[in-house]
Formats: C-alpha cells, sequence, structure tokens
C-alpha cells in the first residue's frame, strides 16, 4: 500500500541539469522499424514488484492529472547501456555482445528507488522512478558491461553520465522530484532487450544470472 502521508509532502526542487541516464532515448534515423529497434542491457522487475511500480503510476498519472500511457508491464525496465539499432546491427556484432554478457561476474544486490521526477530536457517527457544509494549496483553493473564491451567493433560508445531510472509513462507535463514508498527488489539476472520500435513490446535477446 501506498505511503499517501509521504506522497503528499511538497514537491522538491528539481535537480540540477537532469538528464536521461543512457542513449536508449537517443533518436533512431529515419528507415524503416527494424533500423529502429534500440538493442540495450537492463534489468526488469519480477511480476509482483512490477504490479506495484503499475500501481504507483496509476496514482501518480491520478494524482498530477497526467494523460500519458503507463509503460506496460512487461516493457518495465530500467536500462544499463545502450547498444546500437537491431536492423543496423551485424550478426557478428550481436554474437560477440552476447558472448561479452557471458564473461560479467558480479553477485546479485538489491535495487531501490525512492523518488520519482521527469526529464525535463524532452518534449514528450518520462517520468521515472530515480533512487540515491539504492542504485549503487546498477552502477557497478553497468561498469562492468562497459568494460565487457568496449571493444566490440560498431557499439556505440558510452555516455560519460549515467543516472539509473525505470520510466513509469510519457507526458507533456513537467513533475518536479517528490519522495515515493521504496520500490524494491532483489536483482538476481540482467538481459538484452530488443525494443520494437511503436510497439511497446520488448523482445529478450538473452538472459544472464548475476554470480560471483
Amino acid at each position: 500500500m501506498l505511503n499517501h502521508d509521504l506522497l503528499k509532502r511538497d514537491a522538491l526542487a528539481p535537480p540540477h541539469d537532469f538528464e536521461p541516464s543512457d542513449d536508449i532515448f537517443r533518436p533512431a534515423d529515419p528507415g524503416n522499424a527494424a533500423h529502429e529497434d534500440k538493442i540495450f542491457f537492463a534489468i526488469q522487475p519480477p511480476p509482483f514488484t512490477a504490479s506495484s511500480i503499475r500501481r504507483l503510476a496509476f496514482y501518480l498519472r491520478d494524482k498530477h492529472r497526467l494523460t500519458g500511457e503507463l509503460l506496460r508491464s512487461e516493457c518495465l525496465h530500467a536500462s544499463l547501456l545502450f547498444a546500437g539499432y537491431h536492423g543496423r546491427m551485424p550478426p557478428q556484432t550481436l554474437s560477440a555482445i552476447r558472448q561479452a554478457a557471458a564473461t560479467i561476474v558480479m553477485p546479485r544486490f538489491r535495487v531501490s528507488f525512492d523518488w520519482v521526477v521527469s526529464f525535463r530536457n524532452r518534449r514528450n517527457r518520462p517520468l521515472a522512478l530515480r533512487g540515491d544509494d539504492g542504485v549503487s549496483g546498477l552502477i557497478a553493473l553497468r561498469d562492468k558491461l562497459v568494460a565487457a564491451t568496449i571493444d566490440i567493433p560498431g557499439i556505440p560508445a558510452a555516455r560519460r553520465e549515467f543516472n539509473p531510472h525505470l520510466t513509469l509513462l510519457y507526458d507533456q507535463r513537467d513533475i518536479r522530484e517528490e519522495p515515493v514508498e521504496e520500490i524494491s527488489w532483489p536483482v538476481n539476472e540482467f538481459v538484452l532487450i530488443r525494443s520494437l520500435f511503436g510497439q511497446s513490446r520488448h523482445i529478450v535477446l538473452g538472459r544472464w544470472p548475476l554470480r560471483g
């Protein structure tokens, strides 16, 4: 159940120069749909947690009178690293990415998000869950993925800044930072996702357990 007293607190000022955390928001070049399907590493919440996230998203949409569509439960994720576009990726590159992912050695960890904010530098602004100390595991996992894939030809250079988040919905209105009841789950694996352009649908191309 949501902590409504917490949710009713005054909104905090938005963080300075807040930007999306990864190239997953990079616009695709013109072309056919397959060329615009993005491939990226991510973690996904388990079904029970995804249901809690959706309930929170419904609450926030009603509270702030938003009109944007909520992301489907199966599309909820926290992105880690953008790998490219499916229609422009040679099979050998995709194979190399999978092989690199299989080399990752990292213990399981718990991820936690406890505030929300809109990304302010896009017209169709994502409303996203954010965290502080609770996202340190995501940062460590991304660092390992960057190191494992950096020498693969054709992989876009990773951006230096990384702001872990989980998008709830897209809307034209700007929501200032506010605390929410903590959303948390144990991260046991990471995945490689193909996001089908314009279809609100994800295909998992690979899945790797955390170990070590």
